[in-house]
């Protein structure tokens, strides 16, 4: 009798994992606890949010963040101010040893942000990029008053780190490309979106890969023109943190639950489809956020995939950003906070996880 119960329940999971593969055994997603604590610096950058990773030549991985803290962590109290005091920065990760690390320091007097403001009302944060040659391209918003419409290149030069100019890209009828980069044969493939009144459309542009100035292509619906008029969105969603990155031969949207108080989003989701323009299916959650503070979910946002951290299991890398606990925990005490509520999170996703054929 107890055989046959026990041969009964193991019929009903199967049947279970068939009807929902991305449940199947081992094909969970986990907090990387080794990488999350990467983050828990006490010099130079000591926390932030962000966390956009550009893959260099060099073996190094450039790491950009919005609004940071920069030399102010107090060892005695594990602490931060309840304020930041850097609106961008740069952090150099090794991609073989992420242990070793470096932050990048900027040419802006009286200021701890990496990137220069071009007058005193305005502040940039930094999100994707790329490598060419000697130079990096770091697609940018910039904020404050009398801020052009339109999306912007910081450039930044290597060897030594240092930042070059900004470029301001034609107006792209109100669409922020600002979101992700890939690379795919001859084109880079770049994503933006604009606000549809109840979250946030996606669209997709493309240029040559030798050229960033040169023509730009965007994605009409039934193919590629050069009329932005003509520009079709190719995902929606009540969210504001996208990211499409390739991954083997599957191109991968993550997005994130919208989450701007406590206790509201906690999921983590990816689609995937057959090209850079989708159409992207399959919709599913690979992870749900555990930072909770005495039973409460965080703020949290951007979900952005680094690949060329690859640990040999096939095992993508996902970091997320929390940003306290709003209105259900005050975090900051006597003008100073706990830096771990506004550090990163590292999880890592089985690629089976993402798609069950990978």
């Amino acid at each position: 009798m107890r055989n046959n119960f026990l041969t009964i329940i193991l019929f009903c999971l199967c049947i279970g994992c068939k009807r929902d593969p991305y449940l199947n055994m081992g094909q969970k997603a986990y907090k990387d606890t080794v990488f999350t604590n990467y983050f828990k610096r006490s010099t130079g950058w000591v926390a932030g949010d962000g966390a956009y990773s550009t893959p260099l030549n060099n073996g190094q991985s450039l790491w950009a963040f919005g609004d940071s803290y920069i030399n102010s962590y107090d060892a005695a109290t594990q602490s931060v101010p309840c304020l930041f005091d850097a609106r961008s920065s740069l952090l150099l990760i090794n991609t073989v040893n992420p242990s070793v690390q470096n932050t990048v320091q900027g040419n802006n007097p009286g200021s701890n942000s990496y990137f220069i403001p071009d007058n005193g009302n305005n502040w940039v944060w930094p999100g994707p990029g790329y490598q060419n040659g000697d130079t990096i391209y770091v697609f940018v918003n910039k904020l404050g008053q009398n801020v052009p419409d339109s999306p912007t290149i910081a450039k930044i030069m290597l060897p030594g780190y240092t930042f070059n100019s900004y470029y301001p890209l034609p107006y792209k009828n109100g669409i922020n490309f600002n979101y992700s980069i890939i690379r795919d044969s001859d084109y880079y493939y770049v994503y933006g979106t604009k606000s549809n009144g109840f979250g946030n459309d996606l669209f997709a542009a493309r240029y040559p890969a030798n050229n960033i100035y040169g023509t730009w292509q965007y994605y009409g619906g039934n193919g590629w023109g050069t009329d932005i008029n003509s520009i079709t969105r190719i995902w929606d969603e009540f969210t504001s943190s996208f990211y499409v990155f390739k991954l083997k031969s599957d191109y991968v949207l993550i997005t994130t639950e919208f989450s701007v108080g406590c206790n509201q989003g906690k999921n983590i989701y990816v689609a995937t489809g057959p090209n850079p323009n989708g159409p992207f299916i399959n919709q599913h959650p690979i992870w749900q956020v555990d930072d909770t503070l005495n039973g409460d979910w965080p703020v949290f946002y951007i979900a952005n995939p680094h690949p060329e951290f690859d640990n040999g299991h096939n095992e993508l890398l996902i970091t997320y950003c929390i940003n306290a606990y709003g209105s259900c925990f005050n975090t900051c005490f006597n003008g100073r906070m706990d830096s771990n509520t506004y550090r990163p999170r590292a999880i890592r996703v089985p690629y089976k996880a993402i798609d069950p054929s990978l």
